[in-house]
């Protein structure tokens, strides 16, 4: 029994998230769109709880100055995104957007996951301007690469195949040319089967280094799985996804870091989404 209120908070908001995911009761397996919605806005008000009142949530096509994505289920805007309405619409700019998810409750079934891949791959298509200034010949690092200026993409599911079936699905994505390993999401969120992490970088995600550090012989494009229960799943999206890239410079790090850091114990593995040459 835990007696951190950060994680404990986590458990209690678990027990909606199982409420609302369960299996639809015959009489309403019709009702597709009221099902659909209650699952989205359930993900949005748990995301909402673990961020501050500066942040918004919306539903919709993201705009950039020459595209948009597809209608997305949530998108997260950062602080400085302005309210920008008109009689007919709410616009969400690329720009101001912190990240995205897109809620698919079952990506074992593979048509609904490859929607979710169709979603994210329309986020990741957009080009947009950050706000964050580049210290790289300050610090004498290397300039931040593009794609870490793209829009974080997110799959939240309750429902998933096994951890090595998930990264064959994707790997066959890659392998066909159908996405590319800038289209990928940067989390996937399975309550049955933990946490996916990707980045083209790995070094550059929350336990990249550490998984570097401890695995010899692993590099790049590696798809890490996190071997997680289903509320230390939430724990580690959380975590992962309150210290994504911003567009914008944010006032100070969350003060939930210091309580999610307590998590220990939890298995990493990694998959390489790239073929070494030969």
């Amino acid at each position: 029994m835990t007696t951190n209120p950060v994680l404990g908070s986590l458990l209690e908001n678990l027990d909606l998230i199982e409420i609302i995911f369960k299996e639809t009761h015959d009489a309403f397996k019709n009702d597709r769109q009221n099902t659909g919605d209650s699952k989205e806005y359930t993900v949005q008000e748990f995301i909402e709880c673990y961020l501050t009142n500066d942040f918004r949530i919306k539903k919709g096509s993201i705009y950039s100055k020459d595209s948009h994505s597809n209608n997305i289920d949530c998108v997260i805007l950062a602080p400085n995104h302005p309210i920008l309405t008109t009689p007919k619409r709410s616009i969400i700019l690329a720009e101001g957007v912190f990240a995205a998810v897109e809620v698919k409750p079952d990506i074992a079934n593979k048509i609904e996951f490859n929607r979710g891949l169709e979603q994210v791959k329309s986020i990741k298509a957009l080009n947009r301007k950050t706000f964050i200034p580049d210290l790289s010949r300050l610090t004498k690092t290397a300039p931040t690469p593009d794609f870490k200026k793209k829009i974080p993409s997110i799959i939240f599911s309750a429902k998933s195949s096994s951890p090595d079936e998930t990264y064959k699905f994707l790997y066959a994505k890659l392998e066909s040319k159908e996405l590319t390993i800038y289209d990928l999401p940067d989390i996937i969120v399975t309550l049955d089967n933990g946490l996916f992490v990707y980045s083209p970088m790995i070094s550059t995600t929350l336990f990249g280094n550490y998984f570097l550090k401890n695995s010899p012989g692993t590099i790049e494009n590696t798809l890490l799985h996190f071997e997680t229960n289903k509320s230390e799943t939430l724990a580690l999206f959380i975590w992962h996804l309150l210290t994504l890239p911003s567009p914008v410079l944010m006032n100070s790090e969350s003060l939930l870091i210091e309580y999610l850091s307590e998590l220990k114990g939890i298995k990493i593995k990694g998959y390489r989404m790239e073929k070494t040459a030969s």
